[in-house]
């Protein structure tokens, strides 16, 4: 008995190490892309940072939410740098003031808690903005998906090697990746959902445990989930209503009932936190203009890609490149098998290859089909959850997001990526079920996919785009600049800057549709620092009389944004860029080179 115990603990002791040493990988993986391959932010990140630490203004260009253009501030009127900083970091005294995250997220329309964590961290170093903040948010949620990712993974597969094998698969792909890098709600959300689906694996295995003691943790973690982005609410709506048709199906009525109120009572507790809850997740839905199943086949590819990406034309080629060495080196051997051929290992392979042939001559595909069917009928009730809340959150989003034409959208099937690695994992056990090995074959698929896909993996957000100004930050460091948007519609871009540029001085803010109108406020600054215009560069649209650029102004009345001017390229330059030319604060027009802030290409002058 003594034994037996000791091969218990020094396997559970195994298993505990191999997890973690997974894990420890995959994080110097991360930190590894983190250090030497990103190089900007995704607008959303910068956004995390300013909802969560800018006091009482969602915003630094507006009052009111990006929906409602009507009360803005800071814009065509000189600002100091200090506005910048501030709405990235707290300040001292404020620290700690979840009154404000609340705030700013019910103009945002999320719900707050990936924000209050955030704000929590940044309110121990005031007056600091890092990404280390975020990222160790996204580290220990990476580190609590993997650890009940493999709990799930066991419950449904029942072996603790072939758990691990998925937790590799996943932790290494581009989705994990990506998904820890980007820092945003993201992360959380897939990490409330593991553990969401894990506990209702419990509940499948341990129905005789006491019910207060399995639903108060489900209970916990739906509310957690709720408060951190809306969608969680299908994944829970879906497992509800599957777990509430099995206990009717059962006529287990008494949990049904304890079941069903504690799952409501989570999202009535969600929105008693967070009042704007209803309203905002209401206002939140929308309806794409694309075509419904197109927009699904394309969300399926973005799955497919990040996980197990063999429909990316990178990964097109290995399989051409990998047949032709394996057929070559097959060619090569038969030579040497045939000069070997009485060595007894020889005799061995061709003896197993026969009987391998011979087997394979004698499958009857009605047994095949009766243990398929016998196979369907024991998969387990977890997976089918799996399956219907992946479905289901690929329909909501498919029907209310434009996929087409929108990039960086994938954040939005992030929820669903880990337990999607896990579905692909049990389809491919199920594939080979009619073997006895086919727990060592599913792992070993999954460890050659982990394999061949490193060296190819294509990821979306690093941003690391080509500019000729390394370090914007540095060079605009203690001087006045000029902040020039295309149109209305990139006035946003201004909440990007505290990445870009932190330690100017004073900043003017406007855009093309409004300069002229402005120009004695521009003028208005008195300085000795040097004054750079930081230039966005339109983009060309071919018409009638050539390339042609369309520039656009804010319309007060109509509360919309309307063409205001349609010239060409020499026209532009003349009217638009030549304004700053003769401005009284100009005392020479410097060319420093471009810089590519979030996509949007800026021309970069010295005019002081």
């Amino acid at each position: 008995m003594k034994d037996k115990i000791k091969a218990v603990l020094k396997l559970k002791y195994t298993v505990s190490f191999l997890l973690a040493l997974i894990i420890l990988l995959q994080l110097l993986n991360i930190t590894n892309v983190i250090i030497n391959r990103k190089k900007s932010y995704h607008l959303d990140e910068i956004l995390s940072y300013g909802l969560s630490n800018n006091f009482y203004q969602a915003y630094i260009e507006r009052l009111n939410a990006w929906y409602e253009p009507d009360v803005i501030v800071n814009m065509n009127q000189w600002i100091s740098g200090d506005a910048l900083r501030e709405y990235v970091t707290v300040q001292k005294g404020e620290q700690f003031r979840y009154d404000s995250v609340w705030y700013n997220q019910s103009v945002e329309r999320h719900p707050p808690l990936f924000y209050a964590v955030l704000h929590t961290i940044c309110s121990f170093f005031p007056d600091t903005f890092s990404p280390v903040f975020g990222y160790i948010i996204n580290f220990a949620c990476f580190i609590a998906t993997q650890i009940f990712l493999y709990k799930l993974s066991h419950n449904i597969l029942k072996s603790k090697y072939l758990a691990l094998t998925v937790c590799t698969f996943w932790g290494f792909s581009t989705g994990a990746i990506d998904l820890t890098i980007f820092i945003r709600m993201y992360c959380m959300l897939a990490m409330w959902t593991v553990i969401f689906l894990y506990l209702h694996s419990k509940l499948i295995i341990t129905d005789t445990k006491p019910l207060l003691k399995q639903l108060v943790p489900v209970m916990a973690i739906t509310l957690c989930g709720a408060l951190t982005q809306y969608l969680f609410l299908f994944v829970a709506f879906i497992t509800a209503v599957c777990f509430c048709i099995r206990y009717i199906c059962k006529k287990q009525f008494k949990t049904f009932f304890a079941y069903g109120f504690s799952m409501l009572g989570a999202v009535i507790s969600a929105m008693l936190i967070f009042p704007a809850y209803l309203p905002n997740m209401l206002t939140e839905t929308g309806t794409s203009s694309k075509n419904f199943w197109d927009q699904y086949d394309l969300c399926i590819r973005y799955i497919l890609d990040d996980i197990f990406p063999f429909t990316k034309s990178t990964m097109i080629f290995w399989f051409p490149v990998l047949s032709s060495i394996l057929i070559t080196l097959l060619i090569m051997s038969l030579p040497v098998l045939w000069l070997l051929r009485d060595k007894q290992f020889v005799i061995d392979f061709f003896a197993y290859l026969k009987n391998s042939l011979i087997s394979l001559k004698n499958i009857s595909i009605k047994k095949i089909s009766k243990n398929t069917f016998t196979r369907i009928k024991k998969i387990n009730f977890i997976t089918l959850v799996i399956f219907l809340c992946i479905a289901s959150v690929i329909a909501v989003t498919a029907h209310s997001i434009s996929f087409f034409g929108m990039t960086y959208t994938n954040r939005y099937l992030f929820i669903i990526y880990p337990a999607a690695a896990l579905l692909i994992t049990c389809i491919i056990h199920f594939l080979f079920f009619w073997s006895r090995r086919c727990k060592n074959i599913t792992a070993f698929i999954l460890i050659l996919v982990t394999i061949i896909r490193l060296p190819a993996a294509s990821l979306s957000y690093l941003f690391d785009y080509q500019k000729d100004i390394d370090d914007l930050g540095k060079l605009t460091a203690d001087s006045e600049c000029i902040f020039v948007a295309c149109d209305f519609g990139d006035t946003w871009m201004v909440n990007y800057l505290p990445s870009q540029i932190y330690d100017v001085e004073n900043i003017f803010l406007t855009y093309l549709g409004e300069q002229s109108e402005h120009k004695k406020d521009i003028e208005s600054i008195k300085t000795d620092h040097p004054v750079y215009l930081i230039f966005q560069i339109p983009q060309k649209s071919y018409g009638e009389n050539g390339y042609q650029y369309f520039i656009e102004k804010y319309d007060y009345q109509l509360q919309d944004t309307v063409i205001a001017d349609t010239v060409n390229e020499e026209e532009f330059n003349k009217k638009y860029l030549d304004f700053y030319k003769e401005l009284s604060i100009t005392k020479s027009f410097e060319y420093i080179g471009t810089n590519t802030i979030f996509a949007r290409q800026y021309a970069i002058y010295r005019l002081a």
